[in-house]
């Protein structure tokens, strides 16, 4: 082009009526690109940096300025018809300058201007940079996914010329890459030679969330008051103007806490008030060998301090392997808020001399007290303050959790986080930005927790995102306290193939018996044994107890009598329901036998569900903490921290709530009979911690197991609360490898119990023909649905990191990431579970919704709350899967003005009465202050 006629190519506009202020495009290139390169420099670890160089075939010199310039052409395509004549302003100026009109107005929704780059920029990059034309296309097609998806091949074919442009158009858009290469300094000497698919999905990841903050007008205003303004600017100047405000954003929104020490540390620096035991020795001894990446599987009783081992071996893997920051993932939003602060601790202690950032990341992290608390000093510390000269020395140092990485799809890109596994699984899906998700992956060491509470459909995703992490050079660590070892095997192949070496050779060790670690590498998969610590070596007393409700209140209740007279000379109980329904029936049924407040000043009987609203629900698990925790902890509510005091008696009923994570320790446990491995996850809470002393009659660990409520010829029959939510054949089978047993060695029975249960042996030929039976159809039922949900798995995730094809498909089914529209139940991709709705509990006052049943603090719906006000709202939610309810509230819409809230958009609103009521079709939901929601 003779003249500069690109200033006139618009990016961003003035949203003022009128106001002729624009960003030129070509400053918006510059602008991502710059930002593209201060993450480069000061964001991205050495080991993704060393990734993409290599997977580009150019040198790690070289590969920031191609980051950088690739980066800066995602809006190429704003250099089109298609888009730049959406702003009536701007049709004269361009018609001045030559640029043809379009005979009739254009839909920029139909030709998207991520399209126009993909379909546009690979003749540019052929033509002046010798790419090769297939290499061209795709990563074009990488940049032109800006948007969340990566447009189709027969999609580019298809746009309509007059929309793309021609002409001018070309000579635009081809001076705009050359504007760009200059003032980015692209090498034109090494130019990238290829691009796999772990490395395209990084580098799409990497565009967004530059083009992310490259759009913040805050720090990247608009450059231009007018055109005349804008043609007499001087891009150089303002590329140097550019660059300074893409590294004072990387401060700005607290991106450079990552920036973490390349040296490993002790596993006494990192923990100096714990001395290692075997396992952690063994995890310490793995730890000085392991190449880079590797996976770790860490099998060990529970209370054996697999936390610890996992965050050294993070830690550790990290600093060797030029990663920075670690995930880990725990299975629900409970067990998450509870590993939060343990990782806080880690950090405060290992990065005492800098600031790291860490993420609480699940749908209701809002409203957990420690996260909430480290988010205001964050934003004091973060926000300007006049004359404040000591607040750089002052952020200088510390755990903080900036606001910028709360946002949706932003949280994984935080150095630090703790979250549910959902949050993990969500970047092998097929859902908008994925990439984005796999980005904040890459570089990180993942540890996921828990691993034996995942069901088919999450195991199977669980396999792809194992291979996905793999490929992307992200090192993990998985803990379970029961792992069958054909689960095990899996988990490591999958690994494996990420790792490009799918038969890897076995070196496992026949003597490594449970406990155990396994590690993966390029050079094999090995096991071997660790050995307990004494404390967790110990026999459990199993005893098989009635646990049937009474027909009636008046009626005694079995169970009732005999907690009353094992807990007489004191003890703290815990009684797990598979249900709601039944712990709050079990929860009514003996308030009669623990009706007094017990010597801490708490009730004596306590309940403890999922369907309590979330501010109640966090109160009880404090307080469950506080009273059952570890001797001399301490428990972070929003009034501050209060010690654990024990009771000297007390009653916990509870659902899985209480078997996963949540550091608690019981005297005697009592459990609905459920599969044998969480029986004996349930386990773990009995004599969890070392004390002086336990109650007479409780000096060992007592399980008490619920019978069936009947066992025909043989076949015991579960209640249909229980057969809703294990599966029929894992109740079977665990019902007949416990039935006769007084006691449990732990942990030399574990692997038998667990396998027993999941292997493929046969029904035991002792058994009566009716058991048989039973175990066929059971099995076969089985079968069906993990048969079901590997199929709804391949419908859902990504194609595997080395599959052929073309980069588009990766994307070509992109769902939304919960509920797709306001009439659908909140179904996450994650999880294949009942269809459930979340509710938000409001009192009917006067025909208006109010927070207390007084109506002291009434609330607009029809008015867009504040953030403070969607916090306190959602305090007021529950999320209700009762299949009586559920079917007739999504007839309902959320509120109007919640729609736009990213928190409340999904949100039922549910009035009720003065005695706390509400009609819901045929039942009715009545909030308890005891009991919680009940349906009736």
């Amino acid at each position: 082009m003779g003249e500069r006629h690109y200033h006139l190519l618009w990016a961003k506009r003035s949203r003022v009526p009128g106001d002729p202020a624009y960003h030129p495009l070509l400053c918006h290139l510059l602008d991502v690109a710059l930002v593209a390169r201060a993450m480069w420099s000061d964001v991205l670890s050495p080991a993704v940096r060393r990734q993409l160089a290599a997977a580009l075939r150019i040198p790690e010199a070289d590969a920031g300025s191609w980051i950088a310039f690739l980066a800066g052409l995602h809006d190429l395509g704003k250099a089109s018809p298609a888009f730049q004549f959406t702003w009536t302003a701007a049709h004269g100026l361009l018609r001045d300058a030559g640029f043809p009109l379009p005979p009739r107005p254009l839909d920029p929704r139909a030709t998207p201007h991520g399209s126009v780059t993909a379909a546009t920029l690979p003749e540019i990059l052929v033509a002046e940079f010798q790419f090769d034309n297939l290499l061209a296309q795709r990563l074009s097609t990488v940049i032109g996914g800006h948007h969340g998806i990566f447009p189709r091949a027969h999609d580019l074919c298809d746009m309509p010329t007059v929309a793309v442009g021609r002409g001018l158009w070309n000579m635009a858009r081809a001076a705009l890459v050359g504007e760009l290469a200059s003032h980015i300094g692209v090498p034109r000497d090494a130019v990238p030679l290829g691009i796999d698919n772990p490395t395209a999905m990084t580098l799409a990841g990497l565009v967004s969330v530059a083009d992310w903050i490259g759009s913040d007008e805050s720090i990247f205003p608009l450059a231009a008051t007018d055109a005349d303004a804008a043609a007499s600017l001087d891009f150089q100047n303002y590329c140097g103007q550019a660059e300074e405000r893409a590294a004072a954003a990387m401060t700005r929104l607290g991106w450079l806490t990552s920036r973490t020490s390349a040296e490993p540390r002790a596993f006494s620096d990192l923990f100096p008030h714990i001395t290692p035991n075997a396992l952690q020795e063994a995890v310490i001894e793995l730890a000085r060998d392991l190449p880079h990446p590797s996976l770790v599987i860490v099998e060990a009783p529970m209370g054996e301090g697999k936390t610890e081992a996992a965050l050294f071996l993070a830690d550790h893997m990290n600093a060797v392997g030029g990663n920075r920051g670690t995930y880990v993932a725990m299975p629900t939003q409970a067990t998450s808020n509870q590993m939060f602060g343990r990782v806080r601790d880690y950090l405060v202690q290992r990065f005492a001399t800098e600031a790291v950032d860490l993420q609480l990341l699940h749908g209701h992290a809002a409203l957990n007290a420690e996260f909430a608390a480290l988010r205001q000093r964050t934003d004091a510390l973060l926000t300007p303050h006049e004359g404040d000269a000591d607040q750089d020395d002052e952020i200088a140092s510390g755990v903080v959790a900036a606001e910028w990485f709360t946002y949706r799809k932003r949280g994984l890109l935080s150095p630090f986080g703790v979250g549910t596994i959902d949050q993990a699984l969500l970047a092998v899906l097929q859902t908008r930005h994925v990439f984005v998700r796999l980005f904040g992956l890459a570089g990180k060491t993942v540890v996921i927790d828990e691993v034996h509470a995942y069901d088919t459909y999450m195991s199977t995703l669980l396999e792809r995102l194992l291979e996905w992490l793999a490929a992307l050079g992200s090192p993990v660590v998985l803990l379970s306290a029961t792992l069958p070892d054909a689960r095990r095997a899996t988990l490591a192949k999958a690994y494996a193939a990420g790792l490009g070496t799918p038969s890897l050779e076995s070196r496992t060790d026949p003597s490594a018996v449970y406990p155990r670690v396994t590690w993966v590498t390029r050079n094999g998969i090995n096991s071997r044994h660790v050995p307990p610590s004494a404390r967790t070596a110990r026999s459990v007393r199993i005893e098989w107890v009635d646990g049937h409700l009474p027909e009636t209140p008046e009626e005694p209740f079995p169970l009732g009598i005999q907690l009353q007279d094992a807990l007489k000379p004191g003890g703290c109980a815990v009684v797990v329901c598979n249900t709601v329904g039944r712990a709050q029936a079990v929860y009514q049924a003996l308030k009669r036998y623990f009706p007094d407040v017990a010597d801490d000043g708490e009730p004596e009987l306590d309940l403890l569900h999922a369907r309590f609203l979330v501010d109640e629900r966090q109160h009880r698990e404090q307080r469950a903490l506080r009273r059952f925790g570890k001797p001399g902890g301490v428990v972070t509510t929003e009034e501050g921290t209060i010690s654990v005091r024990r009771p000297n008696r007390a009653v916990l009923i509870a659902t899985q709530i209480v078997e996963q994570s949540l550091d608690l320790d019981f005297d005697l446990m009592v459990t609905d009979l459920a599969p044998a491995d969480l029986v004996l996850q349930r386990a773990g809470r009995l004599h969890r911690h070392r004390r002086d002393a336990r109650p007479r009659g409780l000096e060992a660990p007592r399980l008490w197991i619920c019978r069936p409520e009947c066992i025909t010829d043989g076949v015991p029959v579960f209640d249909h609360g229980t057969t809703a939510v294990y599966d029929a054949h894992a109740l079977l089978r665990s019902w007949l490898v416990l039935r006769d047993r007084d006691a449990i060695a732990i942990p030399d029975e574990i692997p038998d119990l667990i396998e027993a249960v999941y292997d493929d042996r046969p029904c035991p030929a002792t058994e009566p023909p009716t058991v048989h039976a039973a175990w066929q159809r059971t099995r076969e039922r089985y079968q069906e649905q993990a048969d079901e949900a590997a199929a709804e798995a391949a419908v859902r995730w990504i194609k595997r990191p080395g599959a052929g094809g073309f980069i588009w498909q990766m994307t070509a089914n992109a769902r939304a990431e919960d509920a797709p529209d306001f009439h659908q139940a909140h179904q996450a991709l994650t999880r294949l579970t009942p269809p459930s709705v979340s509710v938000v509990c409001l009192f009917d006052v006067n025909g208006c919704a109010a927070l207390d049943v007084a109506g002291q603090e009434v609330v607009d719906v029809l008015e867009p709350p504040s953030l403070n006000l969607t916090r306190r709202l959602l305090a007021r939610s529950v999320t209700l899967s009762d299949r009586r309810v559920v079917p007739e509230l999504l007839t309902t819409d959320p509120p109007t003005a919640w729609r736009e809230s990213a928190l409340l958009r999904h949100q039922r609103l549910i009035l009720l009465d003065s005695s706390g009521r509400a009609s819901v079709g045929k039942y009715a939901l009545r909030l308890d202050p005891e009991l919680g929601l009940v349906v009736e």
